[in-house]
């Protein structure tokens, strides 16, 4: 492999030729932005650093999407598998992450049972009168000593139009019991908040006529987020977080 060949081989842990595209009207945009970044990182990172606490051996991703999640978790988990009913989906994910194993399959098709079953934004896709067979599902790809992690958006955040619904405490207690699986709520926690100022930037910064991105600005700000933002409460929080342990 030589070198000229390296350089460009290393451009790719990014599909970068797909940054700039084509508008409706044919015109090119040489930038792409997604406004709740911030967001995203915190109850990623957040989730990420609960599995990496159990010192988890395998973890299942149900509704894995393009693979986001497994790829954050590294050399830390020895078996990572995710699994969606999305083919266009597990196309990106075995592309970005060739060295975790990804099928376009329902989690029922798994045989194989799991340190942690994790489903990070999956649940509030699921419709009402599917959501205690989800549960099930999730609950038999997880073996004895085996923990379930699940993340949703809080109802600080109003329903988006992809969603059945957003969560509270009370509602995710209500599905867990309906569901009857032997599974209990070990911990709850509320990730990231979004104070005035913020989302103010995040407009500015991001609209409909363009994107500023200014990286020295972006490094402080996220530094201030990560220290001050990610963990919030009940009354601010946009993501909970629930860890679920077997009944004893």
């Amino acid at each position: 492999m030589n070198k000229k060949f390296k350089i460009q081989e290393l451009e790719y842990h990014f599909p970068y030729h797909h940054l700039p595209h084509l508008d409706n009207q044919d015109n090119v945009v040489n930038y792409r932005s997604l406004a709740w970044g911030y967001k995203y990182f915190c109850y990623l990172l957040h989730c990420k650093k609960i599995i990496e606490s159990l010192r988890a051996n395998s973890v299942l991703d149900v509704g894995c999407g393009e693979g986001r999640f497994l790829g954050l978790l590294g050399k830390e988990v020895p078996k990572k598998i995710g699994v969606d009913l999305s083919k266009r989906a597990i196309g990106f994910a075995k592309a970005f992450h060739p060295e975790i194993e990804f099928f376009p399959k329902d989690a029922s098709e798994i045989e194989e049972k799991f340190d942690i079953v994790t489903a990070i934004e999956v649940l509030e896709h699921i419709p009402d009168e599917e959501v205690s067979d989800f549960f099930t599902k999730l609950a038999a790809r997880t073996n004895e000593q085996g923990k379930i992690l699940i993340s949703v958006p809080s109802t600080v955040k109003p329903v988006s139009a992809k969603h059945y619904r957003h969560y509270n405490q009370e509602l995710f207690e209500n599905q867990l019991q309906a569901a009857n699986i032997p599974f209990e709520i070990e911990k709850v926690e509320y990730v990231y908040r979004e104070p005035k100022w913020l989302k103010f930037y995040i407009k500015l910064t991001n609209n409909k006529f363009g994107s500023l991105q200014v990286k020295y600005f972006n490094n402080l700000i996220w530094k201030y987020i990560q220290k001050n933002l990610c963990i919030s409460d009940v009354e601010h929080g946009e993501e909970l977080i629930v860890l679920l342990k077997r009944q004893q």
